[in-house]
């Protein structure tokens, strides 16, 4: 019975031996195929059609370690538009542990929802995709954001139906400011900035700067409104609270009844910027700011607690402290065509610089004088068939070679050629607003990287008007603080971009309109 047993146990050991390798094989596929993607579209599952949003791509390892790079495709560019659709890769390169988690965070800017954004996870142990239909995520309208950590109930149903009104942590926040693109309003409800990255506060700054909206609601917790990190988005400054028997000012704005704001406890502040709308007993009780072309609201009473939560006029005031009627949207800054860039590449301005005119003229000359003093020894017989061939073929190989050495020297033309156009106008406050538009003209076949430094956004690529739809593809990378674009141009190829920046400028520029000029 014991030499059964060994007899059998030797027997299953070396057919476990020989089959090792398709075991270990199988093992690994399996492993590898334990990947999942969580996907999550816009503020909590909800964007603004036609503006940039953010996307948050969670990758779910069940499996051993992996790296790889997480990809989020969408198509930018329409026939519309004069141009044709072109996809848009946006790749982080991300390691996740052995039954970890790990999120790649984008800002994607998809020319129509009618084709689904594609998700993809890739590497060499591992690969998952999954598409997303963004129809299920779109709102017609702007966003209002509620930053906040109480976790108050009453106030999103202030927003009213047309406007969502979507409660966000600090963390949530982008770290791009193109993200905000589809956000109307910040409204600030006892909120701790403290935790804020260097790259979340530059984002929301920039958007602020051009033409965001804040809004800070008052709260009888006024501790957090005191930290430097929430102060420098408020224009006063907070020192407590104070009561008041009542708000003769707010009821006359906006009707309340006498004894609706009666022994009301708001926070009692000091201006420090703009101007003060509404006063009480000498303390600002609604005071609006600009930042550049933003603005910024501040309101000292609690709409969230008794007793205003119970007041009904208090709906119609929190909507025109995030919308109100009438507020006007920036123009976008003028874009330009491949005939502004033709225009400007083929003058005699640019091509002067790069193009060797004088000299290959000054050798042409040089070339058909040699051709001429052999026709004029041929015809006075100085010279027999035999050497005027010799002389001939020396004159084109001397003077192939050494045009070629003189007009080539010094690698005078470039691989590319950046032509730049850019618009400065003031804005207030000693800010100023930067609108570029550039144009990369390649002489060679080759893949161009370029890099957006810190204080610009909007970067737009123009698609071209003839092309297939891979040849105007576009990879961004975002590996660091900033991301980087790679395009590939064929020979004699050209790109348009745009961006924009609004930023404090030591100068100041005043723009004077004259017919037919700017």
């Amino acid at each position: 019975m014991s030499f059964t047993v060994i007899t059998a146990a030797r027997i299953f050991c070396s057919l476990l031996f020989l089959s090792s390798v398709p075991i270990v094989s199988i093992v690994t596929c399996a492993s590898a195929a334990e990947i999942a993607l969580d996907v999550e579209v816009g503020f909590r599952g909800v964007f603004q059609l036609g503006r940039p949003f953010p996307i948050k791509v969670e990758v779910n390892n069940q499996g051993p370690a992996v790296e790889g790079t997480v990809e989020a495709t969408v198509w930018q560019g329409s026939a519309v538009k004069g141009g044709g659709a072109f996809p848009v890769y946006h790749r982080r390169r991300i390691f996740v542990g052995a039954g970890a988690r790990k999120s790649a965070s984008f800002t994607i800017d998809p020319g129509a929802i009618s084709r689904p954004l594609l998700v993809a996870f890739h590497s060499p142990r591992a690969s998952a995709a999954r598409e997303i239909d963004l129809r299920r995520h779109f709102t017609p309208a702007p966003l209002f954001l509620l930053l906040t950590e109480s976790g108050l109930a009453s106030v999103p149903a202030l927003a009213g139906a047309l406007n969502p009104l979507i409660s966000v942590s600090p963390e949530e926040l982008p770290s791009v400011a193109d993200a905000y693109g589809g956000v109307a309003s910040v409204v600030l409800y006892e909120p701790s900035l403290r935790e804020l990255s260097g790259a979340q506060n530059a984002a929301l700054d920039a958007w602020l700067a051009s033409g965001g909206r804040i809004v800070a609601l008052g709260s009888a917790h006024y501790a957090p409104y005191q930290e430097p990190a929430l102060g420098r988005f408020l224009p006063v400054r907070v020192s407590g609270l104070k009561n008041f028997p009542s708000l003769s000012a707010v009821e006359k704005a906006y009707g309340a009844p006498p004894s609706a704001l009666k022994n009301v406890a708001a926070q009692d502040a000091k201006l420090v910027e703009g101007k003060a709308v509404i006063e009480e007993e000498g303390s600002p009780i609604l005071v609006e700011a600009s930042r550049a072309k933003g603005k910024i609201l501040y309101l000292a009473l609690d709409l969230g607690r008794p007793p205003l939560s119970l007041w009904e006029g208090r709906a119609r005031l929190f909507r025109e402290l995030v919308a109100p009627a009438g507020e006007s949207k920036g123009t976008p800054p003028p874009a330009w065509d491949d005939a502004i860039f033709s225009q400007l590449f083929l003058g005699r301005a640019v091509t002067a610089g790069y193009v060797p005119i004088g000299a290959f003229f000054s050798w042409t000359v040089f070339y058909l004088a040699g051709l001429g003093l052999l026709t004029w020894l041929w015809q006075g017989r100085r010279l027999g068939g035999r050497g005027l061939a010799l002389c001939f073929l020396s004159l084109v190989v001397a003077a192939s070679a050494g045009g070629y050495l003189y007009l080539s020297r010094g690698g005078r033309i470039p691989d590319g050629v950046l032509v730049t156009s850019t618009l400065l106008e003031p804005v207030a406050d000693g800010y100023v607003e930067a609108s570029t538009n550039a144009a990369l003209f390649s002489t060679q076949k080759r893949e161009y990287v370029l890099t957006v430094e810190k204080g610009w956004s909007g970067f737009a690529p123009l698609a071209r008007r003839a092309g297939a739809p891979e040849e105007n593809a576009l990879v961004v990378e975002e590996e660091g603080s900033r991301p980087r674009f790679r395009a590939l141009w064929k020979q004699w190829d050209y790109r348009l971009f745009r961006v924009r920046s609004i930023t404090r400028f030591p100068v100041r520029v005043e723009l004077d309109t004259q017919p037919n000029e700017r």
